[in-house]
């Protein structure tokens, strides 16, 4: 299996495609296996796709202890500079987008755009005050068990999938739901990788970012979590990234990149006018680094 040595952990990565690297940063937690469900297929016609899986995930190490946001990115740098990648499109979907907006602030210099979608406000609410998040998963995974609980989170209409894609194509939310359970962990990693989402401040670092960004989500993902919405927080978001772009995805809620084929369109539109070649350096936007 392809991994790379960081040091203290291995991790698991692949790719697929020619062309301009779009490295693809998953929620913590999820196997990279999820992006083998119509994203990578639909982007590596085009691009060299770069896929991997997080600390505490799938087939990469397994720490005995927490991980934080910034630990995250550094690790996707590590991977970049191990696999000769100068320049990439980075890519992060939910707890991903902090993942890769981490990496574009740290590291100007491998990232040419960068595309945050449907991502959390962090460690504050929307009101700039410190978000309510308290976690029930650990009640629910008791309550239902815990493959039911990471199926849950894709095998539904309310919150996942818009009703009418979620029946009409059963087969692509079974796909995925199969991708994120396969490769599950343990409930004690989720949990590790739940508290990560504590460690970092998507809004107040938004105007740290100093790449051309794209902020993607569905317009219909309006699900409150502890005082902020991803679709709340990609509109405040779009407001304070320098020079970014905001889509907003019509009756999309929180499978961006899976509700229908709509997302997958406009980042496409975003990298084709946003190319490696024709990105200014960290040096010449006046980066510190």
């Amino acid at each position: 299996m392809p991994s790379v040595n960081l040091g203290e952990i291995q991790i698991y990565y692949e790719e697929r495609g020619d062309g301009e690297t779009i490295l693809l940063a998953p929620p913590s937690w999820w196997p990279c296996d999820t992006w083998n469900v119509g994203v990578v297929p639909f982007l590596s016609r085009r691009y060299r796709t770069i896929v991997f899986d997080c600390r505490g995930t799938g087939y990469s190490s397994k720490p005995d202890d927490g991980y934080t946001i910034s630990q995250f990115g550094q690790d996707c740098a590590g991977l970049l500079e191990y696999l000769k990648i100068s320049r990439c499109h980075a890519v992060g979907f939910a707890l991903g987008g902090q993942i890769v907006q981490a990496l574009a602030i740290a590291r100007p210099d491998l990232v040419a755009t960068v595309t945050i979608a449907g991502a959390g406000a962090g460690v504050k609410a929307l009101d700039g005050g410190p978000r309510q998040a308290r976690n029930a998963d650990e009640d629910e995974i008791r309550k239902h068990g815990f493959e039911r609980f990471i199926r849950g989170h894709i095998e539904n209409d309310d919150m996942a999938f818009n009703p009418k894609f979620f029946r009409e194509q059963p087969e692509a939310v079974r796909a995925l739901s199969d991708a994120l359970w396969q490769r599950q962990t343990s409930s004690e990693q989720h949990r590790y990788h739940h508290q990560a989402r504590q460690t970092w401040d998507t809004l107040g670092n938004g105007a740290r970012v100093k790449v051309p960004a794209l902020i993607l989500c569905g317009e219909a993902d309006d699900v409150n979590r502890g005082g902020s919405t991803p679709v709340g927080t990609a509109r405040r978001l779009a407001e304070l990234v320098p020079g970014c772009e905001l889509t907003l995805i019509p009756e999309v809620k929180h499978m961006t990149f899976w509700d229908g084929a709509g997302a997958l369109h406009a980042l496409q539109d975003f990298l084709a006018r946003h190319p490696i070649r024709g990105n200014q350096s960290a040096k010449s936007l006046n980066i510190e680094l």
